[in-house]
């Protein structure tokens, strides 16, 4: 059976509609705290999970995953969707808020629409905003990846030694991508200490790449439409 052209996709390329949830997902994860009690608490917790649910599809959707990968993710996040709701219901239940499978999903978001980035071939507003998207996606990712390792219990103990609100995490995942490093909070644990400096070294790794990228697809467009023939002869 041949594969299904991803241009037809209903959320191909919709890096637009992907940048508006990844803005919301990172507002609410600074403002809300995952662990809260019940009630509007949990609501509140809900919502996040259901918002970052959101945005992983549309990240599938417009990097055009195939019919496999589409299926993963729906399976994924409809295991996580449902128990978060069955957490409602369920008093003293426990979470690593998604799991490994939903970690692993997180992580390959910001992959697989970086890879329909680069196959791009001039520069487009779709271009600009996937790029945004793209670097929020990783800042999400590691939010995550911190929150697996404390709440999982990797390695020695929790993630920064104390208990902290899962907004904590998300504003140390920033602060780490961005390499601001105020200082006010640090990983107490080796796992911990390794996560961080991956996540710093990748964000600034994606920055050098991608800006250095759409410079030379600025730079390429911009000769093939002052000097066609020259573009075309190269």
């Amino acid at each position: 059976m041949p594969r299904k052209d991803p241009t037809e996709y209903k959320y191909y390329d919709r890096f637009d509609l992907l940048l508006i949830v990844s803005v919301a997902t990172v507002a609410l994860l600074l403002l809300v705290d995952l662990d809260q009690g019940e009630g509007l608490g949990e609501v509140l917790s809900l919502t996040v999970t259901l918002l970052t649910a959101t945005m992983l599809m549309l990240a599938v959707g417009a990097a055009g995953i195939g019919r496999r990968g589409r299926q993963f993710a729906w399976l994924t996040v409809g295991l996580t969707v449902s128990a978060s709701v069955i957490g409602l219901f369920l008093p003293g239940s426990t979470t690593t808020h998604g799991g490994l499978l939903w970690l692993l999903l997180v992580v390959a978001a910001p992959v697989v629409t970086l890879k329909r980035l680069m196959h791009h071939k001039e520069i487009i507003g779709e271009t600009i905003l996937g790029a945004v998207s793209v670097y929020l996606l990783m800042a999400i990712a590691g939010t995550y990846l911190f929150l697996f390792i404390d709440k999982a219990g990797v390695g020695e103990g929790s993630f920064f030694g104390d208990s902290q609100p899962t907004t904590v995490f998300m504003y140390f995942s920033l602060v780490t991508i961005t390499t601001l490093g105020f200082g006010d909070f640090a990983p107490a644990e080796v796992f911990g200490r390794s996560a961080t400096a991956w996540v710093a070294v990748t964000g600034q790794i994606y920055l050098v790449v991608v800006v250095a990228y759409i410079v030379a697809l600025y730079t390429s467009s911009r000769i093939r439409r002052h000097d066609p023939v020259s573009a075309d002869d190269d």
